[in-house]
C-alpha cells in the first residue's frame, strides 16, 4: 500500500452554508497509492453523501496536470481516496450533501 498523506493536506471549502458541500484537498508531491481517509462530517459532509470525487495531478513531466483516477471507499462515515497512477501534486475535488 501507497504512503498516506493526510497530515500534509491542505483543504478548502467552497460555499460553506449550501446544502451541497464542495471540498478541495491538496496534497504534497506524493507517488501512486497514496491514500487519505476524511471523516466525512469533519468537514460537513453527510457519513452517506458523498457525491462524486475527481482527482488531477502534476505530471512527472514538465508539471502538465492530467486527470487522476483515484479509487474511493467509504466505510463508516470514513471515505478513503488512493491516488492514482501518476506521482506528483494531487488535487482531488469532492461534493456531498450536507449533515
Amino acid at each position: 500500500m501507497g504512503s498516506r498523506f493526510s497530515t500534509s493536506c491542505v483543504f478548502t471549502e467552497t460555499a460553506p452554508n449550501c446544502e451541497v458541500k464542495e471540498i478541495t484537498v491538496t496534497t504534497p508531491l506524493v507517488g501512486s497509492g497514496a491514500t487519505v481517509a476524511l471523516t466525512l462530517t469533519d468537514y460537513g459532509i453527510s457519513s452517506t453523501g458523498i457525491l462524486t470525487v475527481k482527482g488531477t495531478s502534476t505530471s512527472t513531466t514538465y508539471g502538465i496536470i492530467v486527470t487522476d483516477a483515484p479509487t474511493t471507499a467509504v466505510s463508516s462515515g470514513v471515505l478513503t481516496i488512493t491516488s492514482g497512477t501518476e506521482t506528483g501534486v494531487k488535487t482531488f475535488r469532492l461534493t456531498g450533501e450536507s449533515n
